[in-house]
C-alpha cells in the first residue's frame, strides 16, 4: 500500500508510550500510529453505522436502559 508522509503533535506521554512500545518490539512508530487510526476509524464508521439505524438519534444511558427495561 502507498504510503504519504505527515506530520503530527502528540502528547509527551503519549510519545514515550509509543517510543518504548516501538523499541521494545522492534517496529517503526508509524506501523503503531496506523493500526491505531485503522482501529479508530473502524470503530467510528461502526458508531455512524448504528447511529443510521436508529435514525440518527441518540439516547442517554438512563433512557436506554428504561428503555430495555434494565
Amino acid at each position: 500500500m502507498p504510503t504519504k508522509p505527515i506530520s503530527i503533535t502528540i502528547d509527551e506521554d503519549v510519545s514515550h508510550k509509543l517510543d518504548r512500545l516501538a523499541t521494545e518490539t522492534h517496529r517503526k512508530k508509524s506501523y503503531y500510529v496506523n493500526e491505531a487510526l485503522r482501529a479508530y476509524f473502524e470503530e467510528i464508521e461502526d458508531y455512524q453505522i448504528a447511529l443510521s439505524r436508529k435514525g440518527g438519534k441518540t439516547v442517554s444511558l438512563a433512557n436506554a436502559k428504561k428503555e430495555l427495561g434494565i
